[in-house]
């Protein structure tokens, strides 16, 4: 009977020791899977605002993955300047710019949910409504051309059009899909803005969107966007 005790320490002693070195492994696996590695990060899609022929034209591009998304979209107008953002002000350290220029800024800032106004090359202030004479009747801000939607999406912009009134549709190998009659916030000779959600089963198609003639319902003002739906 003495030597039972010390019998079953060892046994207990030699089951904890099984137990650490158990542990031990897990422990070791544990870190070797969870270690961080190096991952790219995707770049991320924007929208600038060109002027073409004297009116503002959206163009999807896409820059690398950066806090300072808006500073690079201004690098993607070939415009390098440091931009601070603070209570709704966009601050765009440049000492000189074109109209054309500035138009680009504002339009291409003010996308951003946090920019309400532009500072820029002396003028402050600066919002979307000083550039109407940029802004064609029909504009189409989201989605710009060449972007992939969902099944579900948004098309949104602005319009100055009588009695606020446009038709929104889209079109497909030359067939009309769908189509809605949207009413803007506000007809010419002011400027509202629209928004209209569709469906769509994946592939590209066209939004396109038009005043209808007063006189007879014919397309005035017509804008074409081309995207691809994913599903």
């Amino acid at each position: 009977m003495r030597l039972l005790v010390p019998l079953l320490t060892i046994v207990a002693l030699l089951a904890a020791g099984c137990g650490s070195a158990s542990h031990g492994t897990v422990s070791t696996l544990s870190t070797a899977t969870t270690s961080p590695h190096s991952v790219s990060a995707p770049p991320i899609a924007v929208t600038v605002f060109v002027v073409q022929n004297g009116v503002l034209q959206p163009t999807l591009e896409h820059v690398p993955s950066t806090p300072a998304v808006a500073a690079a979209a201004l690098g993607i107008l070939g415009i390098t300047a440091p931009v601070t953002i603070a209570g709704g002000t966009a601050t765009v350290d440049l000492a000189k710019a074109t109209n054309d220029q500035v138009a680009e800024i504002v339009y291409t800032l003010t996308q951003f949910p946090t920019v309400k106004r532009v500072d820029v090359a002396g003028r402050t202030g600066l919002t979307r409504d000083d550039f109407a004479a940029y802004v064609p009747p029909i504009l189409i801000d989201t989605p710009p051309p060449g972007s992939r939607v969902q099944q579900t999406f948004q098309v949104s912009g602005s319009a100055s059009v009588f009695e606020a009134t446009l038709v929104v549709q889209l079109v497909r190998d030359g067939k009309v899909l769908t189509k809605q009659t949207v009413t803007a916030s506000e007809g010419a000779p002011g400027r509202g803005t629209f928004t209209a959600t569709f469906t769509a089963s994946p592939g590209p198609l066209v939004v396109v969107a038009f005043a209808p003639s007063a006189a007879n319902g014919t397309p005035q003002h017509e804008v074409d966007v081309p995207v691809t739906v994913v599903p």
